[in-house]
């Protein structure tokens, strides 16, 4: 529960967090009260801003207690996106920008329409492994001579 708790108080999908409480405070405020309740009978209110019906409870049994479908019950079929209906629903119910909607739709058709899924192996150049060193040795020599003979330009180590 300790987890699930530090979780909501770095900020979750489910509710606000605590104002003022970043990563650092909330892993101290975790380990020294060790649940959401505590810390807020115990945390400094001037400096730190609990949200009003702070929700975190609600959070917390989602986590514990997700709300999910049987995976066998559910037929997944890739059609092509109904753009109107989800303007209608992206938009009027959710509040996203139209054109945004609109953009990402023909992302999406422009996808369905190209070959299979790249391999991950494709985004990246794969080179022979090598053991000769990045520098010729030599190379090396003359970096350290050439420390050694600088002038000390304007800033110089005090004694």
């Amino acid at each position: 529960m300790q987890f699930i708790d530090l979780c909501i108080l770095l900020g979750c999908d489910y509710c606000e967090s605590i104002r003022g409480i970043g990563p650092k405070r909330a892993i101290e405020l975790m380990r020294q009260y060790r649940c959401i309740e505590k810390i807020i009978a115990n945390v400094d209110t001037k400096k730190y801003t609990v949200p009003t019906n702070w929700p975190y409870q609600q959070a917390r049994t989602l986590f514990k207690e997700p709300e999910i479908d049987d995976a066998s019950k559910i037929d997944l079929v890739w059609s092509t996106p109904d753009e109107e209906a989800l303007v209608e629903y992206m938009c009027k119910e959710k509040g996203f920008f139209e054109e945004r909607v609109r953009n990402g739709c023909k992302k999406l058709l422009k996808a369905k329409q190209t070959s299979t899924q790249g391999r991950l192996d494709s985004f990246f150049k794969v080179l022979p492994s090598s053991n000769t060193p990045k520098r010729p040795a030599d190379a090396k020599k003359d970096v350290g001579k050439k420390k050694a003979k600088g002038s000390g330009g304007s800033f110089r180590r005090g004694k």
